[in-house]
C-alpha cells in the first residue's frame, strides 16, 4: 500500500508538472513574441518614410535592438524592390493581399554567419500612391534561448521535484501507516498473550485511533463470545451426562443382577432418559439454527392470531387452563417470518408459563402500528428483576426450577430469544402482579410506520 500510494502521488504530480511545463513554455514563447508585431509595424512605418522619396534606396538598414530586425519591400507585382543586406537576392518572404489579413509566418536564413529562425510579419502600405508590402523579419534567437533555458530547467527540475515528492510521500505514508503496522503486530501476537490482552490505544480522534478502539471492542466481544461458548459447551455436556449416566447405571445394575431386576421398569427408565436426551439434542440443534436462515429461505406473512388460536386451542391439554384474551389493536396482527419458528416461540412461552402458573395462563396478541405484540401471562411467582435478562441464556434455571426432571432442558427461553432476534423483534419480561408477563414484539408485515407503544402491565 505504501508503494502504491507513493507511485500514485509521483505519477499524479508528474503528469501535472508536464502539463504545467508545456503550458508555461507556450505562454513564455507567446509573451516574448507578442511585442514583435508592434515592433514590426513601427519598423514598417520607418521603411515607408524611407521609401517615400524621389529616389528610394534599394538597401534597407538592419536594426539590432530590441531584436535583430531586417526588412523587405514588395511591390504590387510581387517583386522585391528594396531589402536589407541579409535578404538581398531572396524572393518575397510574405505577400499581403487585399482579401486577407496581413499574414505572419516563420522562416530561417543565415545572419551574422550562422543560421537563425525568424518571425516574419507583412504590413500592407502605400508607396507614392501605389500599394506595396513591407515584410519585417524579427530574429527569434533570444526567444529560443529563453524557452530553451526554461525547457532545460524543467528537464532538470521536474525529476528532482518528483524524487522529492516520492521521498516525502514515502516518509509521510510510512509515518501514517506505522500505527496500523503496530496494531497488526499486536493482533498477530494476541494468541500468545494472557487472556484479556488488548491492543495499545492510539492517541487522537482520527481514523487510526478509532480503529484501535474498534479492535479492542471486537476483542472484547470475541472474548465474551468465547467464554459464553465455553460455558454453553460445558452446560450442554453436563446436561447430556446426566441421562447417559442414569442409563448406564440402570443397565449396569440390570446386567449384574439379571434375575433380580424388573426389566419393564428398567426399559421404561431407559426410554424416558433417551427421550430426555432426544429433546435436549433437538433443542440444541434448534438453538444453533435459530439465527441462521437456510439458503434461499424467505419469510412469509404469518397471522399471529391464528398461531395463538392453535396453540391455546381447547384440544391442547395443559396442567392449567390457557386462555386467549382479545386486545384492541390498530392493525392486523400479521408479521413476516417462518411460521414453524414463530409457533415454537409461542409453544415455549406457553410451556414455561404453564410450568410456573398457579391457576391459569393468558395469551393475547394485537397489531400496534408498526409492531405486532404477543403477551403471555401467568399467575406464578414471577421473575426477579435481577434474573430477567439471565433467563434468556442457555441452560439457565432459577432456584425455584432446579429440578431437571420437571423443569425441561433449560433451552426454551434461549430458543425464544434467538428466534425473535432473527425475526428483527424483541422479547422482555415484566411483573404481572402476580406472576410474570412475557412480551414479544415482531415487525408488522405491512411495514406500517405507526407509533411504537410501550407495553403496559394489565
Amino acid at each position: 500500500m505504501r508503494a502504491r500510494i507513493c507511485a500514485a502521488a509521483v505519477i499524479s504530480v508528474g503528469a501535472a508538472l508536464v502539463v504545467a511545463g508545456v503550458v508555461l513554455v507556450a505562454l513564455v514563447q507567446r509573451s516574448l513574441e507578442h511585442p514583435m508585431r508592434g515592433e514590426a509595424r513601427a519598423r514598417a512605418a520607418d521603411v515607408v518614410n524611407l521609401m517615400n522619396v524621389a529616389s528610394p534606396p534599394t538597401r534597407l538598414p538592419a536594426l539590432a535592438a530590441p531584436w535583430p530586425t531586417v526588412a523587405q519591400v514588395i511591390d504590387g507585382s510581387g517583386a522585391a524592390i528594396a531589402s536589407s543586406d541579409a535578404l538581398a537576392g531572396r524572393p518575397a518572404l510574405l505577400t499581403a493581399t487585399p482579401s486577407h489579413r496581413e499574414p505572419t509566418g516563420r522562416t530561417s536564413f543565415v545572419f551574422s554567419g550562422r543560421p537563425q529562425n525568424w518571425r516574419v510579419d507583412a504590413v500592407a502600405v502605400s508607396l507614392r500612391g501605389r500599394p506595396a508590402t513591407v515584410v519585417v523579419a524579427t530574429s527569434l534567437a533570444q526567444v529560443e534561448r529563453s524557452t530553451r533555458l526554461i525547457v532545460v530547467s524543467l528537464w532538470v527540475g521536474v525529476p528532482v521535484l518528483l524524487l522529492l515528492v516520492g521521498w516525502l510521500a514515502w516518509l509521510l505514508v510510512g509515518r501514517a501507516l506505522h500505527p496500523v503496522e503496530q496494531l497488526r503486530r499486536q493482533v498477530a501476537t494476541l494468541e500468545q498473550q494472557p487472556q484479556g490482552r488488548r491492543v495499545d490505544p492510539v492517541r487522537g480522534d482520527d481514523e487510526i485511533g478509532r480503529l484501535a478502539a474498534t479492535l479492542n471492542e471486537l476483542l472484547d466481544r470475541l472474548e465474551r463470545a468465547g467464554a459464553q461458548q465455553g460455558r454453553f459447551v460445558a452446560d450442554a455436556s453436563h446436561e447430556l451426562r446426566s441421562p447417559v449416566a442414569n442409563i448406564r447405571a440402570a443397565l449396569e445394575v440390570a446386567t449384574a443382577h439379571p434375575g433380580a431386576v424388573p426389566w419393564p421398569e428398567i426399559a421404561d427408565d431407559v426410554l424416558a432418559q433417551n427421550a430426555r436426551m432426544g429433546r435436549l439434542v433437538d433443542d440444541l440443534l434448534l438453538l444453533a439454527r435459530a439465527g441462521v436462515a437456510a439458503p434461499g429461505h424467505r419469510f412469509e406473512p404469518v397471522d399471529m392470531a391464528v398461531i395463538v388460536g392453535s396453540v391455546a386451542a381447547p384440544a391442547q391439554s395443559y396442567r392449567v387452563p390457557v386462555r386467549v384474551r382479545a386486545r384492541a389493536g390498530d392493525a392486523p396482527a400479521t408479521t413476516s417470518g417462518d411460521r414453524a419458528q414463530l409457533e415454537r416461540v409461542l409453544e415455549n412461552l406457553v410451556a414455561n408459563a404453564v410450568r410456573h402458573a398457579t391457576s391459569a395462563v393468558t395469551v393475547s396478541v394485537a397489531g400496534l402500528g408498526r409492531w405486532v405484540e404477543l403477551r403471555v401471562t401467568d399467575d406464578g411467582p414471577g421473575v426477579p428483576p435481577d434474573d430477567r435478562d439471565r433467563i434468556f441464556l442457555p441452560f439457565v434455571r432459577l432456584d425455584a426450577d432446579r429440578s431437571r426432571q420437571a423443569g425441561g432442558t433449560g433451552l426454551g427461553l434461549a430458543i425464544v430469544a434467538e428466534i425473535v432476534a432473527a425475526h428483527g423483534g424483541t422479547v422482555s419480561v415484566a411483573d404481572a402482579h402476580p406472576g410474570a408477563l412475557f412480551v414479544v414484539r415482531l415487525p408488522d408485515a405491512s411495514g406500517s410506520q405507526g407509533p411504537l407503544r410501550s407495553p403496559s402491565v394489565p
